[in-house]
């Protein structure tokens, strides 16, 4: 009996400790190189220049933001004037990411999410230096979406029933289209807007503006059973444990007959 009981409390405990791992988690982004995840910035002046490794800044309650160049009242933002930034950050383990928070936006917020999944001679990093924002889906990037105005409240990036996990990720300023590169974001008659350009006229007149914004934090799930091992699935844990507490009260039923 007490053997049953311990087994059964033994399965529940594992189930319990399986869910706890695939709870969301929270990150706060800083430019330490001891921070999980580490962030690294980058930068091109253009689509179709070669992206190259640049400095991140850091501002407490506010977050991080890429490059040294400044901007009236922006200084050390994530942006895309005079040039492409990403921030690419870089976890431990393989995380589907689930949110971004910024902590501080102006003038505009949209941003592009981008998921490293490729395979290969290429690592992520390699990927990017050299490279060029119009080809990054063809070095392994997968474009995970384009979020528009996302200001300083938790932007939900739809991804929490997807199945993309992985070590890193890159969030930039703007919109991104896959073979053509950064793009403003802002979306008229589904066509962007180019940056500092306006469409339409009136009330229907959208404008592409460039995008300021420091990234405070972002949110996910790290990947179950990630590091190898065969661990249980957290359903088949929780019937093991169910089904042995059934044998625990047959046990008790034929003891009392």
């Amino acid at each position: 009996m007490k053997t049953i009981i311990s087994k059964s409390a033994l399965a529940i405990a594992l189930c319990a400790a399986s869910l706890s791992a695939m709870a969301a988690t929270n990150w706060n982004l800083t430019n330490s190189a001891a921070n999980e995840p580490q962030v690294t910035g980058w930068k091109a002046t253009g689509n179709t220049s070669d992206i190259y490794k640049t400095s991140v800044g850091y501002w407490a309650g506010n977050g991080i933001g890429v490059g040294g160049e400044s901007a009236t009242g922006n200084q050390h933002a994530l942006d895309n004037k005079d040039g492409f930034e990403v921030a690419l950050l870089s976890f431990d383990e393989a995380v589907r990411l689930e949110s971004v928070r910024a902590g501080f936006a102006t003038t505009d917020s949209d941003i592009f999410v981008m998921a490293f999944t490729g395979f290969g001679s290429l690592t992520a990093t390699q990927s990017l230096d050299g490279g060029t924002f119009a080809n990054l889906t063809s070095r392994g990037w997968t474009l995970i979406g384009n979020y528009a105005n996302i200001g300083t409240a938790t932007k939900d990036l739809g991804t929490a029933a997807g199945d993309i996990y992985s070590s890193f990720w890159l969030i930039g300023a703007g919109g991104y289209l896959a073979n053509s590169g950064v793009n403003s974001g802002d979306i008229r008659n589904g066509s962007a807007v180019g940056f500092d350009k306006c469409s339409g006229t009136g009330k229907n007149q959208v404008c592409g503006k460039y995008d300021y914004l420091k990234l405070a934090s972002v949110g996910g799930t790290i990947k179950p059973n990630n590091g190898g091992g065969n661990v249980p699935e957290p359903g088949s844990l929780a019937l093991a444990g169910i089904a042995l507490l059934g044998m625990v009260g047959m046990r008790r039923r034929k003891n009392a007959a």
